[in-house]
């Protein structure tokens, strides 16, 4: 058959801009690697499970990278790489895939990760049974075949542009079929990937412990003898820890110590400017918010420059739409002027529109952090100033992620990460099929748009669909619209090596210690 070479298909991959700046550079840099050592991370979050198809958030997902291997890579200019797959080719019609995988990878079992067991990892999502929610995700392949050992070829149902960027996170960290017929339900308290490093510990709520994996496919890597993660909530902790030595590197710092600790001579940062996305979801389903005027009202309400200048520190800039500068063309510098500014005005004229001329009362639901309290205890303040009563309730995050996923709130506070392609964060929230649809939203525009913009590759008409998709979801306000924080890692001027990738997440099998 006709195959066109994998650049003609990466143009949905490079629709993103990475901007990342490193400050304090280690003095180690450009110096060889050292073997050994263990990093010790902190990062906010807890885990439930450890399996790619069933994970909720961004605290596993953080760990992922170290015990998976994804079927393609992410590089710091945001474009598709080779992972498990070496090379890849499309047929011209957008319909067949082949993938040609690394030869000679294991699983930390010993067994192949060969094309008959990324046939089975890809199965599993797809099966019903499995209840995964990257099942709508992958419902454009119709077949996969192991041709060969070391060739997967797929068929879909029709051209699907974001399908490459979707197998460098969830849906392409393959697991070993054995381990997961061996576990059963319990595979995601015992992963096993191909990864540069295998589990060796997993403590509740205190620490997850992995270990160097010596036979790693990636020649000579990694470099370290293991990482030691750490959940913690309490930012204050979590730096203090940073400062104490105690911890290596943490997956984010606050705010208000961002200039602190890029003064620091004895740490280093790496700054990802928009790329977290803090925003109130709020659940269509159910009253209040199953009314779009009191939508709106408290979007108009909530005064989004003072939350950038009074809980983020002018490391951030309001949010108007659900598309971030980070989506370079697709991002709309117009939507300040058709979103939501803040508004007392109109807040109170949407109220009566709503029927509830002297306002309402409802729950916002926050994990529990000081930022994410600040936040809200800010935004409270915000809608009382036009009648409306915000009563905060605070959850652990692996509680708040099952209320979240169970829709069994009214509104919540969360965060969104990009991804390579649009499609990760727009069809994701925003399709009545989607698979973080937490809203309940449903727009069948919305949804016909958004199934468009999946099967044509980028360019004018892709552009053109998603400003006429945000323009839809403004108004619809399925979410409050808060900010684009400029999120840093911060670290020990002694680490070196971790890529500056803008979807946040940490990836240690080049990382290294300086003695």
């Amino acid at each position: 058959m006709p195959l066109l070479t994998r650049r003609r298909l990466l143009g949905a991959a490079g629709a993103a801009l990475a901007l990342a700046r490193s400050e304090h550079p280690a003095r180690g840099a450009g110096a060889a690697p050292a073997n050994g050592g263990t990093l010790r991370v902190g990062i906010t979050g807890g885990w439930s499970t450890l399996d790619p198809p069933h994970y909720t958030n961004v605290s596993e997902r953080q760990i992922f990278y170290s015990i998976y291997s994804p079927l393609f890579s992410l590089t710091p200019q945001f474009t598709i790489g080779p992972g498990l797959v070496q090379s890849w080719t499309v047929s011209p019609d957008g319909l067949r895939l082949r993938f040609q995988l690394q030869p000679g990878v294991r699983f930390h079992d010993g067994t192949p990760c060969d094309a008959a067991a990324v046939r089975s990892n890809i199965e599993r999502i797809l099966d019903p049974a499995t209840g995964s929610a990257f099942r709508t995700i992958l419902s454009p392949i119709r077949e996969v075949r192991a041709a060969n050992p070391v060739t997967v070829d797929l068929a879909l149902s029709q051209p699907f542009t974001p399908l490459l960027s979707w197998f460098t996170e969830g849906p392409g960290f393959m697991s070993s079929p054995d381990a997961v017929r061996k576990w059963g339900a319990q595979y995601g308290q015992h992963p096993v990937g191909t990864g540069p490093f295998t589990m060796a510990e997993w403590v509740k709520d205190d620490h997850i412990t992995l270990r160097r994996f010596p036979a790693f496919w990636q020649r000579g890597l990694p470099h370290l003898d293991g990482v030691v993660y750490r959940p913690l909530n309490d930012e204050t902790v979590k730096m203090a820890d940073l400062r104490a030595g105690s911890l290596d590197i943490v997956d984010t710092v606050p705010a208000q110590q961002q200039r602190a600790i890029s003064n620091d001579p004895r740490f280093q940062t790496l700054v990802l400017p928009g790329t977290r996305w803090p925003m109130i979801r709020l659940n269509t389903a159910a009253p209040p918010f199953n009314n779009k005027a009191l939508r709106q009202a408290v979007s108009y309400a909530v005064d989004r420059v003072q939350i950038v200048t009074a809980i983020y520190f002018g490391q951030a800039q309001p949010a108007y739409g659900p598309i971030s500068p980070v989506y370079r063309e697709y991002y709309d510098p117009a939507a300040s002027r058709y979103g939501y500014g803040h508004d007392p005005q109109k807040a109170r004229a949407k109220l009566a529109e709503g029927g509830q001329p002297n306002g309402f009362s409802f729950t916002l639901e926050i994990f529990t952090s000081p930022e994410q309290t600040r936040l809200a205890e800010l935004i409270k303040a915000h809608l009382a100033e036009v009648g409306i009563t915000a009563n905060i309730q605070a959850y652990e995050l692996t509680t708040l992620q099952d209320r979240i996923t169970g829709k069994r709130y009214q509104a919540v506070i969360g965060s969104w990460t990009p991804r390579p392609d649009i499609d990760g964060t727009m069809y994701n929230h925003f399709s009545s099929r989607g698979n973080v649809n937490s809203m309940s939203y449903r727009n069948a525009t919305v949804d016909d748009l958004l199934e468009r913009t999946r099967t044509i590759p980028n360019g004018a008409e892709r552009i053109r669909l998603y400003r006429q998709i945000q323009r839809l979801v403004v108004e619809d306000a399925p979410w409050v619209f808060l900010i684009f924080e400029n999120l840093m890692i911060g670290m020990s001027k002694d680490v070196h090596g971790l890529p500056a990738i803008p979807d946040a997440i940490m990836r240690f099998q080049s990382t290294w210690i300086e003695a």
